[in-house]
């Protein structure tokens, strides 16, 4: 049976999405929704560029989202911040929705974290947030040796922008502990704003330390001006891991084994091969990797509440919305 795809946002990581589904092994008619033609332009390029998969898939490109639309199995909506919480109310409005991706950060206003979710609950969307590190195997194999543990958890990277990542970092923390309740320190934080690469929006650089209630402690660090790969570290009582993932390298020693260390292969699939298999777990069983709205919904405000109120402490203008996406 065909399933239907609609996908909503065809920039940059929407027309990625849309890549990965060539390959997905069940029959599908896709829906791709963009005001921008070149922006339908591009992710109709890229999908042509990916090998086919079992099946050719039925493809359509909209400017915006069609009023024939009955249901939809699976959607993904991969827009900007700012326009989310309108585009999900609209979406639902016009169809009914089994299953939902939503890209990060979620919203602009704190508002929207209650009402969205609310909105999915009385709809009934299973709804998923696309942090994906907990999907990638190098962490899903370890994670169990490290739940209901106190880890030091530490990231660097340079040119991403400290908030776009940071989200990232604390959906993987609260996985790799199985916690989700911390509080984020932002007194190292670069106390001038940056531009987004993304226009209209900003990002920040700098430290976040968070301290988590059972214990656990991670430092994030962005720096700007440097040509710094990405270096993740965490360790334990029992474990240590160390993961080089721009050169699909980690480094693994436990207390049982003398910590000696281990290399390990911690290949980390892009956009275009990640929703592949995402789409089929959905479409098939009504279950995926990712974490669910709810609890993504709390770890994005415990991370945007102090950072707004950063934000809003150092800088002349005063932002009644999280400028962030």
């Amino acid at each position: 049976m065909t399933k239907k795809v609609i996908i909503i946002g065809a920039g940059n990581i929407g027309s990625r999405h849309l890549q990965a589904l060539r390959a997905v092994k069940i029959s599908l008619e896709i829906i791709v929704v963009d005001p921008a033609q070149n922006s339908l332009n591009l992710s109709k390029e890229r999908y042509q560029t990916m090998p086919r998969g079992k099946h050719e898939h039925k493809i359509s490109f909209f400017t915006e989202i069609p009023d024939n639309l009955k249901s939809v199995d699976l959607g993904i909506i991969a827009t900007c911040s700012d326009t989310r919480a309108e585009i999900t109310r609209k979406l639902l409005a016009k169809t009914k929705v089994r299953h939902l991706v939503l890209e990060k950060l979620l919203f602009n206003k704190k508002k929207d974290y209650k009402s969205i979710g609310l909105l999915l609950k009385k709809n009934k969307v299973k709804t998923w947030v696309n942090c994906p590190m907990r999907m990638m195997p190098l962490y899903k194999n370890i994670q169990p040796e490290l739940k209901k543990t106190k880890i030091a958890y530490y990231a660097t990277w340079a040119g991403f922008g400290l908030i776009t990542s940071a989200i990232h970092y604390l959906d993987h923390m609260v996985f790799m502990t199985g916690s989700d309740d911390f509080t984020v320190n932002t007194d190292g934080i670069d106390s001038k704003p940056i531009p987004s690469k993304r226009k209209g929006f900003l990002e920040l650089s700098g430290t976040l330390q968070i301290l988590f209630k059972n214990g656990s402690v991670g430092n994030l660090a962005c720096f700007i001006n440097a040509n710094l790969p990405i270096l993740i570290q965490f360790h334990c009582e029992k474990l240590r891991c160390i993961a080089r993932e721009t050169e699909a390298k980690a480094w693994i020693s436990r207390a049982g084994e003398d910590w000696k260390w281990k290399e390990i292969d911690a290949q980390i699939p892009f956009q275009s091969q990640l929703t592949t298999g995402l789409a089929e777990d959905i479409l098939s069983r009504g279950e995926c990797g990712l974490v669910g709205y709810e609890q993504s919904a709390k770890t994005h405000l415990q991370l945007l509440e102090p950072v707004f109120n950063f934000l809003n402490k150092n800088s002349s203008k005063k932002y009644d919305y999280y400028p962030f996406t």
